[in-house]
C-alpha cells in the first residue's frame, strides 16, 4: 500500500512533461555515423541541459572523441547508499527511411505511442528515469541516500561509455542499478553473456587448377565447425535451459574466404576467418569456452592441418544474475505491486547491455526494467507506449524512494 508520502511525490510526476520529452529526444538523431560526423553529442547535451534546469550538477566525460558520459547525482543524507538509474543516448541506424511509416525521427504522438528510432530503445526508459528524478526534486523530499543518473555512450556497439565510467571509478560509489532498457517494465534479473571470437585459418594462395602447389584454409573450418556444433550440444546438455534466458549457443556468423580483395572462380585464397556468436547463460564461463576452442584448434593442428590457426577475442561479457533476495529487487517487487494491484514479471534479458559491465567490471547488481515492446527495439516503425512510459516513471521514483529510504 502507498503512504501518503509516497503519494505526494508521485503527484508531483508531470505526464505532459515526460511524454513532450520523450518526443523531444528522439527528434534528436543519434546514430554514430563517425563518417558523417555525427555522434550521440547532442542528445547528451539535451540530458545535461534537463540536469541542469533541475539544479543538478552534471559530469561530462568523453568516453570517445564527442562520445560523452553525462552523470548527475541527486545527493540525500550523508552515509547512504547510492541507487543509480542507468541509460544510454545512442541508437542504432535507422535503415531505409522509406520502409518507416512515421519518420524515424520525428517523435510523432499516435493513439497512445511515440514513434521514432530509439523512442523503445532507449530513450523513454531515460527519459523516464530523468521524470522521476525531478518528481523527487519537486516534492522536497530528502532521501537517505543517493540517486545517481548515467546517461551513458556507445551502448549499441562496444560498450565505451559504461566500460569508461567504471574505469574512472563511479561504479565503485553505486550500490545497486536499474536498467531502464525496454522490457515491458519487467523485472529481468538475469542476462546472457556474449563472446564475439574470430578463427583464422593461414593457407597459401594458389591456383584453382594446381591447388597441390598452396594450402588451402577452407577445408580445415569443416571439421571445426562440425565440433562447434558438437561442443553446443554438450553445453546444452550440460547446463539446460535457463528459467528465463533458454538454452546457450554457439552460432557461426561470419565466413570469409578470401578475408580481403576480390574472390575469384580460379584462385585458392590464402586466408579463411570464421566468426562467432556465442551466448552464455549463468553457470558458463567465458574463460573456460575459450580455452575450450584453443583447444579445438590445437587437436586439429595435431591432426595434421597444414594452415596456420589463430584465435582472437573481439568482446566477452559474462552473463549476470540478481537474486530475488537483493535489496534492489525486493524494493522494484514492492513497488510494482502497490503500483499497479498486480504481480511483477520477472524475466531475462537475451542480450547484453550495459548492466553486464557493471554487474561483472565492478560487482554492482542490476535490475534491467524499463518502458517498452522488448521485440521492437532495432525494427521499422519503432515506439514506444505512452501508458508504460508513464507507469515507468513511477516505478522509478517508488523504488527510489523503498531502496534509499526518506529522511
Amino acid at each position: 500500500m502507498l503512504t501518503d508520502l509516497e503519494q505526494r511525490v508521485l503527484s508531483y510526476v508531470d505526464p505532459d512533461e515526460v511524454i513532450r520529452w520523450t518526443q523531444d529526444l528522439v527528434r534528436i538523431p543519434s546514430v554514430y555515423r563517425p563518417e558523417q560526423g555525427e555522434t550521440e553529442e547532442e542528445a547528451a547535451r539535451w540530458v545535461q541541459e534537463r540536469l541542469r534546469e533541475m539544479g543538478l550538477a552534471t559530469h561530462w566525460e568523453e568516453a570517445a572523441p564527442r562520445r560523452p558520459n553525462v552523470i548527475a547525482i541527486l545527493e540525500g543524507e550523508p552515509g547512504g547508499k547510492t541507487l543509480m538509474f542507468e541509460g544510454h543516448t545512442d541508437v542504432v541506424t535507422e535503415g531505409d527511411r522509406s520502409q518507416w511509416t512515421h519518420d524515424p525521427f520525428g517523435g510523432d504522438l499516435v493513439d497512445g505511442r511515440i514513434y521514432g528510432r530509439g523512442s523503445c530503445d532507449m530513450k523513454a526508459g531515460l527519459v523516464a528515469a530523468l521524470g522521476a528524478v525531478k518528481a523527487i526534486l519537486r516534492s522536497g523530499v530528502r532521501l537517505r541516500g543517493n540517486i545517481l543518473l548515467g546517461a551513458l555512450a556507445d551502448e549499441e556497439g562496444m560498450m565505451l561509455g559504461v566500460k569508461h565510467f567504471v574505469r574512472q571509478g563511479w561504479a565503485q560509489k553505486v550500490d545497486a542499478a536499474v536498467i531502464c532498457e525496454p522490457e515491458d517494465n519487467r523485472l529481468c534479473i538475469a542476462q546472457k553473456g556474449v563472446m564475439w571470437l574470430r578463427l583464422q585459418a593461414k593457407g597459401k594462395m594458389s591456383h584453382g587448377a594446381m591447388p597441390l602447389q598452396g594450402i588451402n584454409p577452407i577445408y580445415p573450418m569443416g571439421p571445426i565447425l562440425v565440433a562447434l556444433r558438437e561442443m553446443e550440444a554438450a553445453e546444452i546438455a550440460k547446463h539446460g535451459s535457463h528459467v528465463f534466458l533458454g538454452q546457450p549457443s554457439i552460432t557461426p556468423t561470419i565466413f570469409r574466404s578470401p578475408v580481403a580483395g576480390e574472390p575469384q572462380n580460379n584462385v585458392m585464397p590464402a586466408e579463411s576467418t570464421l566468426t562467432l556468436d556465442i551466448r552464455l547463460i549463468p553457470g558458463q564461463s567465458p574463460d573456460d569456452m575459450e580455452g575450450r576452442i584453443r583447444a579445438l584448434l590445437e587437436e586439429r593442428k595435431r591432426a595434421g592441418e597444414r594452415v596456420e590457426f589463430s584465435l582472437e577475442v573481439l568482446e566477452s561479457r559474462p552473463p549476470t544474475a540478481t537474486p530475488r533476495e537483493e535489496p534492489l529487487v525486493q524494493a522494484m517487487h514492492a513497488a510494482y505491486l502497490d503500483l499497479t494491484g498486480k504481480e511483477p514479471t520477472y524475466g531475462g534479458v537475451p542480450g547484453t547491455t550495459d548492466g553486464t559491465i557493471l554487474f561483472n567490471w565492478a560487482g554492482v547488481p542490476v535490475v534491467t526494467c524499463g518502458p517498452g515492446d522488448t521485440h521492437i527495439p532495432h525494427q521499422v516503425d519503432e515506439w514506444v507506449g505512452v501508458d508504460q512510459l508513464l507507469e515507468a516513471t513511477n516505478l522509478y521514483v517508488l523504488t527510489a524512494l523503498r531502496y534509499l529510504g526518506t529522511a
